[in-house]
Order: structure tokens, then C-alpha cells, then sequence
């Protein structure tokens, strides 16, 4: 049975860390969050070399799946992915979603598994800067490195509605049944 390794990326927002888990839970993969990862961290210079080693060493297993962005690495997870799944949703969808939660989060700790138990966000100037960034999410340095990596035979995959979620999650699971 030949590899498969699975990146997601896409805007805060988007659905990574959902798809993710669904994927998971269909293909048993092993799974890395990168928001776990990194608000794990104390967001310091020896922390980024720290992150990109974690992920080094997840992507040593023979099957993965890995989401999130953090363009800083992303072109260390692209080096080694074999589909690429770009989720984009429309700004106000996306900050609409990260709102929603924001406030989920604060009050139950538990709607975000895949957040480190000692993250916690508070809505201050930081968090405002956060949606900022969420509303002028820019993706062509992404497409950019995406269509690098194309040129090299990786499958990328963009998907804009659910309904493509579910059809991309069927379509993985028979390529999974063929390998």
C-alpha cells in the first residue's frame, strides 16, 4: 500500500479543523492540528523552530493528515503532500464562523478539541487584530506555492460548499480502499 499524505489549508474560518476530523474518523489516519501545536507554545523565536520540527516529525508516519496554515511552514508540509484540500469560504462567512467560535469556546471549553486545555482567547484589541487579519485573508502567496506543488503532480483539491466536503471525503475514502 503506497502513501497518502493530506494537507488542509484555507482562511480561519473555513472548516479545516472540522474536515479534519471527519476525514479522521473515516480513514484513521493519524491527525495533527497545527493550532494545537502552536498555542502551545509561547509564540518565541526557539518556538518556531520547535514547531516546524514537530511537524517534521509527524510527516516521518507513512499516512497523515495536517491542518492549518501558518505560512511560515507551509512549504515544508507541501513538500511532502500528496493531496492538497484548499477550502475557501467568503470573508464574512469566514469571520462569521470564527466569531461564532470565539464565543462557543468561551464558554464551553470542550467545543474545541483541538485547542491545547491552556489556550484561551479574550476578546481585546489582539482578537480584533485576529479578525482583521480573518476578513483580508490574502491567498495569493498561498495559490502562489499551491501551484507550485501542482506542477509536480500533487492532487489539489478546491472545495467551496458542503456538499463538496462530502464528496471529497467519499473520494478519499475509495482512493484509501484502491492503495
Amino acid at each position: 500500500m503506497s502513501k497518502m499524505h493530506i494537507i488542509i489549508i484555507g482562511n480561519c474560518g473555513s472548516g479545516k479543523s472540522t474536515l479534519a476530523k471527519k476525514i479522521n474518523q473515516k480513514m484513521n489516519y493519524p491527525l495533527l492540528h497545527l493550532d494545537s501545536l502552536w498555542h502551545s507554545t509561547d509564540y518565541s523565536a526557539a518556538a518556531k523552530g520547535w514547531f516546524s520540527e514537530q511537524q517534521r516529525r509527524f510527516m516521518q508516519q507513512k499516512n497523515w493528515i495536517i491542518e492549518g496554515n501558518y505560512y511560515d511552514t507551509l512549504p515544508l508540509r507541501l513538500a511532502e503532500a500528496d493531496f492538497i484540500i484548499w477550502l475557501k469560504v467568503g470573508r464574512l462567512t469566514a469571520l462569521w464562523r470564527v466569531i461564532k467560535r470565539s464565543l462557543k469556546f468561551h464558554y464551553d471549553k470542550k467545543s474545541r478539541t483541538e485547542m491545547p486545555s491552556q489556550f484561551s482567547e479574550h476578546f481585546n484589541r489582539e482578537y480584533w487584530d485576529f479578525l482583521r487579519f480573518v476578513y483580508s485573508y490574502d491567498e495569493r502567496q498561498t495559490e502562489q506555492l499551491v501551484q507550485e506543488k501542482r506542477q509536480k503532480h500533487s492532487v489539489v483539491l478546491i472545495v467551496k460548499s458542503q456538499r463538496a466536503k462530502d464528496q471529497l471525503q467519499e473520494r478519499l475514502l475509495r482512493l484509501k480502499r484502491l492503495r
